[in-house]
């Protein structure tokens, strides 16, 4: 086993703390975050660790100027002979940090908020069938009174084998159920009845089939269906809501691999998604997920494309089920051995379905940019500076020009040190 403790201490300058359009506050965040690192390395079993306690100080802060803020991330795979295998990974964070609650933007307010994660997966090899049973659970917390907290488990099963030489066939069905209690949703989506509180389940299947077509290429065709039962709901169908009954979520997509040893990797799904409710018309659209990567010389590019319905419950805080597209760009870039570089760019726009949210409600979009510079000062010591730039749409038209746009300027400088 492998032990080195950390430390992190930075200093962060923002000119619109709170996020909003008008009466912008200046803040300056202090971090000092000791943690640790823990790697093991054995012969059947392999785990890691990492955590920082992030104890840290606002100066514009309208609640509490100190603030206790830690990560944690953990796993361990124990092998236990060549054909039986189990992985168990957490993830824990807690922060009010909106981009830190929902990668995609759907969270806007500043809120204390308390993240975990866990997953269990066992893997075995029956014959030429590979098995895969897990368990997921995911837990959402804003810690206040008028907050909501959201917990989730998905329960599933898979199975994959090759068919003749080049094709293989993959099944799975999950179940899933996720409850949510409170009242505030933390999204400018809202809800159609005051509150996303209730039970949801879920009943997925899944199938694919793929074909290799070289060394390093591949292609496919993949389809998914989702049965979910929510409760009923208050309101009215002309509000835009639910009022109960089950949601229907078909998807059939094709998909497909290509890399080159030289540099070049792309995976890229293309299909089309229609999610059916009962009082509403049916909402579809063509779902991706698609990436692509390319070196040059030193440097390297990648890009990627995300569009689908997302159940959000399972996942993280609950704004329902929401119809999201998502663009990402980044570059590295090595200057020397010990100065790199990257840049970011991503935009993702977020549309209400009227499942657990407001269908009348404006779609919300947000766009991200950041540009990093990091110097190795010593072998256990680096130096790194970031700058990011995000704007929000305005909450009543759901667009990103205009005064009642969010922008926000953040510029970090931070010390890290490796023991």
């Amino acid at each position: 086993m492998q032990f080195n403790p950390t430390m992190l201490v930075s200093e962060s300058w923002t000119d619109n703390f709170n996020q909003t359009a008008s009466n912008k506050l200046t803040d300056y965040r202090t971090v000092l975050g000791p943690g640790a690192n823990v790697l093991i390395n054995g012969a059947t079993t392999k785990g890691f660790l990492t955590s920082n306690a992030g104890f840290t100080y606002d100066s514009a802060s309208s609640t509490s100027n100190y603030n206790f803020f830690p990560t944690i991330t953990a796993g361990v795979t124990q092998i236990f002979n060549p054909r039986l295998s189990a992985t168990l990974t957490d993830s824990y964070t807690r922060n009010n940090n909106p981009s830190q609650a929902d990668q995609f933007g759907l969270n806007t307010q500043r809120q204390t908020f308390s993240q975990n994660t866990f997953s269990l997966s066992v893997n075995y090899l029956m014959d030429r069938i590979a098995t895969q049973a897990y368990y997921t659970n995911s837990s959402f917390s804003t810690g206040s009174t008028n907050g909501s907290d959201t917990t989730s488990n998905i329960l599933g099963f898979s199975a994959s084998t090759q068919v003749a030489l080049y094709n293989s066939v993959s099944v799975g069905y999950a179940y899933s159920w996720s409850d949510t209690s409170g009242t505030s949703s933390g999204s400018t989506l809202g809800t159609s009845s005051g509150n996303t509180s209730g039970t949801t389940t879920g009943n997925l299947f899944t199938a694919s089939l793929a074909r290799n077509t070289g060394t390093y290429s591949s292609v496919g065709i993949s389809g998914s269906y989702q049965l979910l039962s929510t409760p009923q709901s208050s309101g009215s169908a002309s509000s835009g809501s639910t009022l109960d009954g089950d949601q229907h979520i078909w998807n059939v997509s094709v998909f497909s691999t290509y890399g080159l040893p030289s540099g070049l990797s792309m995976s890229s799904s293309v299909g089309y998604s229609q999610l059916s409710q009962p009082n509403q018309p049916s909402t579809s659209g063509v779902s991706s997920n698609s990436n692509l990567s390319y070196g040059f010389g030193p440097a390297r590019v990648a890009v990627g494309i995300f569009s689908d319905f997302r159940q959000t419950a399972l996942t993280g805080q609950n704004f329902g089920i929401v119809q999201t597209s998502g663009y990402t760009g980044s570059l590295f870039y090595p200057f020397t051995p010990l100065v790199t570089g990257s840049l970011q760019a991503a935009y993702y726009h977020n549309s209400p379905t009227g499942s657990g949210n407001n269908a009348s409600s404006p779609s919300q979009s947000t766009f991200t940019g950041s540009a990093t510079l990091t110097w190795a000062m010593l072998r256990w010591l680096s130096l790194s500076g970031n700058y990011n730039y995000s704007l929000r749409s305005d909450p009543t038209t759901g667009s990103l020009s205009g005064s009642g746009s969010i922008p926000v300027n953040t510029a970090t400088v931070s010390l890290q040190a490796f023991f």
